[in-house]
């Protein structure tokens, strides 16, 4: 369990000022030119799930789509994209809604989707056949997340968070509902624990097991973003320009994270190093680690020029989305791993690995594969980029 008192401090100069780290020129000396656009949407990308090996690892016989990505639009459409096919990527197209796609989830067998049409529907993901519509919702459809079980965890701009039974076509729970409409969420299938939040400033904890709700996290004044819970731990970014850090079991704020200029957009843990990453419209990347029982932030990365949209942490690798219509990609080095003295910084091994060119379309949504070290973007424009960044590793 992480416990962190608070410890508000930032990477500074020698004279007390805030030290800005801007790595762009590293970037510059590893550019690649392995970058894909992917076509086929008509309208703006909205929406944008990577396939990762947790989902499928138990499918039987030859078929494997780990490291596909999906995608959700304006146009009302969900399309799945193979990247391993150069040149002819669109594996399907997916129809059905009648407004914007908004989520997009998959487990081993099946795609899930919530759109602005307040619907979810549910395709096999093989034949591409549409299986089910689960309507009873009554506002945009905002998370879908595919569980074990044949189940669909949603939520919406309703204020309410549902579960489905996929195999008889029915919403067999209402589990939590908010007093404003839920913009981000966060299950853990292990424990039954789920964290909600949104429009109303409160992080809302469940017990979706027990059926009860455990907690009702107070202390952000603004919408919150984006949440992430791993062990008992929640961490959530909110308009209001900072980062909270709670204790699921104890229903408490340990440590209060407030150096950003602008709202945080998206929150990110390191599981490797124990460590948090945030990201906001001012386009900072700000990299915090645990210090002495407090957290202090110990490095700023300046790379971006608008909002950081998009964190996704793997072991040695980091992909970052941003609204400057770029992405970037971090490493750290696996010989340095262990080698830290316990006076050095983890958190400071995170280097810029390579930043491609500029895209012509606004960022809306990325996804990254980070084990095969692709990251992909969907653009105002309708249009999906592709970055394998494999190249001269």
């Amino acid at each position: 369990m992480l416990r962190f008192a608070i410890l508000l401090t930032s990477a500074s100069s020698e004279n007390g000022t805030p030290r800005k780290q801007d790595l762009s020129a590293a970037g510059q000396k590893k550019m690649q030119t392995s970058i894909r656009t992917l076509r086929g949407h008509s309208g703006a990308v909205t929406a944008l799930h990577c396939v990762t090996k947790r989902e499928v690892w138990d499918l039987v016989g030859d078929r494997e789509d780990a490291g596909f990505f999906i995608s959700g639009s304006t146009d009302c459409t969900v399309k799945i994209w193979d990247p391993s096919l150069r040149g002819a990527e669109l594996r399907a197209t997916l129809n059905g809604h009648t407004r914007t796609v908004r989520a997009i989830s998959s487990d081993r067998g099946k795609v899930v989707s919530g759109s602005d049409d307040h619907s979810i529907l549910v395709w096999d993901k093989q034949t591409t056949q549409l299986l089910e519509e689960l309507k009873d919702h009554n506002a945009q459809v905002s998370y879908v997340r595919m569980l074990s079980g044949e189940r669909v965890l949603t939520a919406s701009h309703d204020g309410t968070v549902k579960m489905w039974d996929v195999r008889t076509d029915t919403c067999v729970a209402t589990v939590g509902r908010c007093s404003g409409a839920v913009l981000c969420m966060e299950y853990d299938d292990s424990t039954g624990v789920l964290a909600a939040a949104g429009r109303d400033a409160v992080a809302n904890i469940w017990d979706v097991r027990a059926g009860r709700q455990m907690h009702k996290l107070m202390g952000h004044t603004k919408w919150i973003r984006s949440i992430r819970m791993v062990g008992d731990t929640v961490i959530t970014g909110s308009d209001d320009w900072t980062a909270r850090i709670w204790s699921v079991s104890r229903g408490q704020c340990d440590a209060v994270l407030a150096c950003h200029a602008g709202p945080i957009l998206c929150v990110e843990y390191s599981s490797a190093d124990k460590g948090i990453i945030t990201g906001s419209s001012d386009g900072l990347l700000r990299f915090w680690e645990n210090d002495d029982g407090g957290i202090r932030c110990i490095k700023n990365v300046t790379i971006h020029t608008a909002s950081i949209l998009s964190i996704d942490a793997g072991e040695h690798w980091l992909g970052i989305g941003a609204a400057d219509n770029s992405m970037s990609l971090f490493h750290r080095p696996q010989e340095r791993l262990g080698g830290f003295s316990s006076a050095g910084s983890k958190m400071a091994g995170w280097q810029l690995y390579r930043t491609p060119q500029k895209t012509a379309a606004m960022v809306r949504c990325v996804a990254s594969d980070l084990e095969r070290k692709r990251i992909c973007s969907g653009g105002r424009n309708g249009l999906l980029r592709l970055w394998d960044a494999t190249i001269n590793i």
